[in-house]
C-alpha cells in the first residue's frame, strides 16, 4: 500500500512539473510574440535581439520574401560597410517610417561629429542606385544575423488578428479538455482509503 502511495505521489509531482513547464513555455512564447509584434524596440533592449518577417524582394536572393529574420543589437561603432542592417526609413515620403533591411553602403561623419549612414538594396551598390535616405544612429535597429525560410508565413499568421484569435480559442479549448480529462481520472480513482494499522500493542 505504501509503495502505491509513493508511486501516486511521484506521478502527481511529475504531472505538476510537466504542466508548469508546458504553460511556462506557452506564456513565454505569447509574451515574446506580443513584444516583438507591438514593441520591437523594447524587445531589442530586453532580449538583445528582435525578429521580423521580410515582405519585399529588395534583398533577394540573399534574403527572400517571407523569410523570418533575426536582428541582433550590435554597437554602431562595430558596423562596417557591407554589413546588412535593419533600420527605420521614410520609404514612401509620407512621414511614416518603415522597417527596412539593406546593405550598409557608406559610413560618414557629419560636421557636428555624429555618424551618418547610406544603404543600398541587393545588386544596387552604384551611387546612382543607392537608397535616397540618410540614416543616423537613432534610425538603426540592429544588424541582420540570419534568416529562417518559410517560417515567416507562420509567424505572420500568428501575429495577425485572426491568428491571435485562433490561438486564443485553441488554448481555451485545450485547457477545458485537459480539465475534463483530469476531473474524470480523479473520479475513476475515487477517494483514497486511509490505512488502518493492525498492529496490536501489548
Amino acid at each position: 500500500m505504501e509503495k502505491k502511495t509513493e508511486k501516486t505521489k511521484k506521478k502527481t509531482w511529475k504531472n505538476i512539473v510537466s504542466n508548469v513547464i508546458f504553460w511556462s513555455v506557452i506564456g513565454f512564447l505569447a509574451f515574446y510574440l506580443g513584444m516583438t509584434s507591438f514593441f520591437p524596440a523594447q524587445s531589442m533592449d530586453l532580449f538583445g535581439f528582435t525578429t521580423y518577417v521580410v515582405t519585399t524582394d529588395s534583398m533577394v536572393p540573399v534574403i527572400k520574401v517571407n523569410e523570418f529574420i533575426v536582428v541582433v543589437n550590435t554597437p554602431h561603432e562595430a558596423l562596417q560597410v557591407g554589413d546588412i542592417i535593419t533600420f527605420y526609413a521614410d520609404v514612401n515620403l509620407d512621414g511614416k517610417d518603415e522597417i527596412v533591411t539593406h546593405y550598409l553602403a557608406t559610413i560618414g561623419e557629419a560636421e557636428d561629429g555624429s555618424a551618418y549612414y547610406k544603404t543600398h538594396a541587393y545588386g544596387k551598390n552604384d551611387i546612382s542606385e543607392r537608397d535616397f535616405w540618410t540614416l543616423t544612429d537613432a534610425d538603426i535597429i540592429g544588424e541582420y544575423a540570419y534568416s529562417i525560410p518559410v517560417l515567416g508565413v507562420v509567424i505572420s499568421f500568428i501575429r495577425s488578428p485572426y491568428g491571435i484569435a485562433t490561438i486564443g480559442v485553441n488554448v481555451v479549448v485545450f485547457g477545458l479538455i485537459y480539465y475534463v480529462i483530469s476531473d474524470k481520472n480523479k473520479k475513476k480513482k475515487g477517494p483514497v482509503t486511509p490505512e488502518i494499522s493492525t498492529e496490536i500493542k501489548p
